[in-house]
């Protein structure tokens, strides 16, 4: 019995958190069952590469990240060419690898279809093998950044093959998952929502102090909409005092100065990109996450405060508000600056009413490692020897 999971996006030398989600599922479905990660990954066609192939092994996963040689020409459109067909190349000889190694897997699981969901399609059509595809992008929204409905014509026909021809397709948002569905015309989509580790992500007693702190957490990339956050807590100083928003994500000279010119650096204090498991303490000192996010899917950052215990207050974009309710959160319209700050107003008024304890133990419930890898290992048991799981 093999599973066989090829990865679009996942961490490697260029982008070490690239895809870390999708390590974090690899792990724990690995301790349930033998499972083989494969990330042939796209540096650029503007970059110069070289071949390179490493084998990461813990316990019962087998990583492969293979890098390919690319040489750029001077001619742009021709090197996209170039590239698209050196990444073939590389893809097909890496599954031969494969092949020769363990044979054929019982099952194939692609995580983001784009790009190695179209070399899954071929690849199983012509060996006979189902494939899974977990779609984990949040662009199936008109208003999204980059907007499936803004993609060219090759990209939604092939995209479209990949879901219709996938014997199960996943998401992690049910908002997400219907539109997917209505898009490619699809019978379901399975909803299995991000894991959580709760052996750093859990439940502690809050220490007191004088300041209410919000918490942000994120890539700062435009999307989170963090100017908004900022505008909204230049407005929130005036009303109240006893505050802070401490801003977890990578060094921005823009957000810095931004911070400045709203006079707000005795209230914001940005950190720097930290481990995964560094973000724990920081929720567990926290009183509440805040995301504004124009575009989202279902974030990971989301389902971690709540296993901390965190209350929520985000935007409806994508998926990101489909777990949250009255009880863990508030919900405010994306770009609504007016809806944060009375959400803000509200969570510092407020704030007793959540039972932080209540919070994260239903969330830890939903969303622990264990409960979302036995729900991966769900979704392949049609596909398995059934004596061997």
């Amino acid at each position: 019995m093999q599973v066989l999971w090829l990865a679009s996006w996942y961490p490697d030398a260029f982008e070490p958190y690239n895809g870390d989600f999708i390590q974090r599922n690899a792990r724990a479905v690995a301790e349930l069952m033998p499972i083989t990660v494969i990330h042939v990954l796209q540096a650029g066609s503007n970059i110069h590469s070289k071949y390179k192939f490493e084998i990461n092994k813990q316990q019962q996963l087998e990583e492969w990240i293979v890098y390919f040689t690319f040489k750029p020409t001077p001619i742009k459109k021709l090197n996209t060419f170039l590239y698209q067909r050196a990444y073939k190349q590389c893809y097909k000889k890496v599954l031969k690898k494969y092949l020769t190694a363990y044979g054929k897997p019982s099952i194939v699981h692609v995580h983001a279809p784009m790009r190695a969901g179209i070399i899954a399609r071929k690849w199983c059509q012509k060996m006979h093998l189902p494939y899974i595809v977990s779609e984990h992008a949040s662009m199936y929204a008109k208003t999204a950044i980059d907007s499936y409905f803004q993609k060219p014509i090759w990209y939604k026909n092939a995209l479209r093959k990949v879901m219709q021809q996938a014997a199960v397709v996943t998401n992690v948002s049910f908002t997400v998952a219907n539109s997917i569905q209505k898009i490619f015309n699809l019978s379901t989509v399975t909803v299995i929502p991000n894991l959580v580790n709760t052996q750093y992500f859990q439940f502690k007693a809050e220490t007191q102090s004088n300041k209410f702190t919000f918490l942000h957490v994120s890539s700062l990339l435009p999307q989170k909409n963090l100017t908004g956050i900022l505008k909204t807590f230049a407005l929130l100083k005036n009303e109240f005092q006893q505050w802070q928003l401490v801003i977890v994500g990578p060094k921005s000279s823009v957000i810095e100065a931004e911070i400045e010119q709203l006079q707000l650096s005795a209230y914001v204090h940005l950190t720097d990109a930290i481990p995964y498991e560094s973000v724990a303490a920081y929720m567990q000192q926290a009183n509440a996450l805040v995301l504004f996010s124009w575009q989202e899917n279902a974030p990971c950052v989301i389902f971690e405060a709540l296993c901390c215990g965190l209350p929520v207050i985000t935007s409806s974009a994508g998926g990101a508000a489909d777990f949250i309710n009255e009880n863990n959160g508030i919900i405010v319209p994306p770009g609504d600056e007016k809806a944060l700050l009375n959400a803000c107003r509200q969570m510092l008024q407020e704030y007793a009413k959540f039972n932080r304890f209540a919070i994260a133990k239903s969330a830890v419930r939903q969303f622990a490692q264990p409960v979302i890898a036995s729900q991966i290992v769900t979704l392949y048991e049609p596909f398995l020897d059934k004596q061997v799981i």
